[in-house]
């Protein structure tokens, strides 16, 4: 079976659009690895900031976090297609994992997890609780959660983080890596 076409590419860009060096990078809100890549993530595109360097975050939802999908769906209904607020809600979400993950979670309802992500949105992004929950619940917004779990299977993606740079899938850098690590894996790239 085919995937229907988006309305959008899969993933959320920071930086240069054009840029000679792409990250894409298959994270899941609720993965500890995808927690640990995430600061040095954010600390790679701070270093990196005026140069030709791209992330796209694709965020996928593994079948062992079940608390992963909402979380998603609150992250792009706050984001509203901006790349900043993605990032900016993403790294609040992180902050809290341990509030969602499996354990947490074991004896409360899916309505918990609704109130949870939208008191974390009101909480982070001001915005108003009515309109934030029907923006969750919006096709657009289950669209962007779907796309880029079907793109991430195009690609041979199973688990998270999962790192391309260049359209490269055999990397030196992973969760484990630090700043230093990924220097060295993107500077001779612009030699």
């Amino acid at each position: 079976m085919s995937i229907p076409i988006p309305h959008r590419p899969s993933g959320v860009l920071l930086g240069d659009p054009a840029a000679s060096v792409t990250i894409d990078v298959f994270v899941d809100i609720q993965c500890p690895h995808s927690r640990a890549i995430w600061p040095n993530l954010m600390a790679v595109m701070e270093h990196y900031k005026g140069r030709s360097v791209s992330l796209k975050t694709h965020l996928i939802t593994l079948s062992n976090h079940r608390q992963a999908w909402d979380m998603s769906l609150g992250l792009f209904a706050l984001a509203e297609g901006d790349a900043e607020k993605f990032y900016r809600f993403a790294t609040f979400l992180y902050e809290r994992q341990d509030t969602f993950y499996n354990g947490q979670f074991l004896h409360k309802t899916h309505e918990d997890l609704r109130n949870l992500v939208t008191d974390y949105a009101v909480e982070h992004g001001k915005v108003d609780r009515e309109a934030f929950i029907e923006r969750m619940d919006s096709s657009d917004v289950y669209v962007q959660g779907r796309t880029p779990i079907r793109y991430a299977a195009t690609r041979s993606v199973w688990a998270t983080p999962t790192v391309f740079i260049n359209n490269a899938g055999l990397v030196p850098v992973d969760h484990n890596s630090s700043l230093e690590d990924w220097q060295a894996a993107i500077d001779p790239l612009f030699k």
